[in-house]
């Protein structure tokens, strides 16, 4: 009853700071823009696409877990928990759906877990991934090295238990209470990190082609930039949803790949609402999969 209550919470407050956000968002840097409709079209069918296949990543770790839920379950409690991400403070985003996926009688800690664990794998594949545009428009600076040194640590927190284990023990100095973070075996989780890989590649195609939609001279490399934006606005800790962040890192590395400043903008601009798009796909999907139950 409190794990239900608890979950009814976030979704009430996530739904409220969705539509604040949505109201500060300014939109007027996207009008007059020609748009190729059917691009647009071919990159909303991979971004809802990726979300979709997000749900079977989470219920793949689930099951890792011993948490043996359905793969309609699994679409309910990611889905409906989506908008969490707007909720100040990253906790919600591990939380929430944990909090869903265990209703009836699963572990809320194990699920969170779970959902930190891939949460995790996420973050350091999508740095991986953006391995490319980073020293492809930037070489060697400073950011590149913060980012690159952002990853090892990652890494070491990720697959060695030793460092693992001194990040906890430091944090339990700095914040006097007990931290978890879960070990991850590299070898064991290689198929997990394919799920999460198939859903990025997804996403890396479907924001070349929202690129290519609004500015027709868009290099495939265009794509990369979304998972390092993403990784980055997700690490933001401070900031709900990454807002700000992601556009900033977006229109800093399309404006290096040679595009227009008011390009760059534009689709900064037009990808929040975009990836909103997805966001709010895989939330009706998941409401129609409760509905029907």
């Amino acid at each position: 009853m409190k794990t239900k209550l608890l979950f009814n919470i976030l979704l009430y407050l996530s739904l409220i700071f969705l539509v604040v956000y949505l109201y500060r968002l300014n939109v007027d840097e996207v009008k007059g823009l020609d748009v190729n409709v059917l691009y647009l079209l071919v990159s909303l069918l991979f971004l809802w696409g990726g979300f979709y296949l997000s749900t079977l990543s989470w219920w793949y770790v689930l099951k890792k877990h011993n948490i043996n839920i359905s793969k309609r379950t699994s679409l309910k409690s990611h889905g409906l928990s989506v908008f969490a991400k707007y909720i100040p403070g990253k906790i919600w985003v591990v939380l929430g759906r944990a909090a869903k996926a265990t209703e009836q009688k699963y572990s809320v800690k194990t699920a969170s877990f779970a959902s930190l664990k891939e949460q995790l794998l996420y973050v350091w594949l999508g740095l991986l991934i953006s391995a490319l545009p980073l020293f492809l428009y930037r070489g060697i600076d400073i950011f590149s090295i913060s980012v690159s040194v952002l990853f090892v640590g990652i890494s070491f927190i990720n697959f060695s238990d030793k460092f693992r284990i001194f990040v906890i023990w430091s944090l339990k100095k700095v914040l006097k209470k007990d931290i978890e973070i879960p070990h991850i075996s590299f070898k064991k989780n290689l198929k997990l990190l394919v799920y999460i890989f198939i859903y990025w590649t997804s996403w890396i195609i479907a924001f070349y082609f929202l690129s290519l939609s609004l500015y027709p001279d868009t290099t495939v490399q265009i794509g990369f930039i979304f998972p390092l934006s993403v990784t980055i606005g997700l690490l933001a800790v401070i900031v709900p949803g990454g807002i700000g962040v992601r556009e900033g890192i977006m229109v800093t590395f399309m404006v290096l790949s040679g595009m227009p400043v008011e390009i760059a903008v534009s689709i900064s601009v037009v990808s929040r609402i975009w990836y909103i798009s997805g966001e709010l796909f895989i939330f009706l999907s998941a409401v129609f999969v409760k509905k029907s139950n």
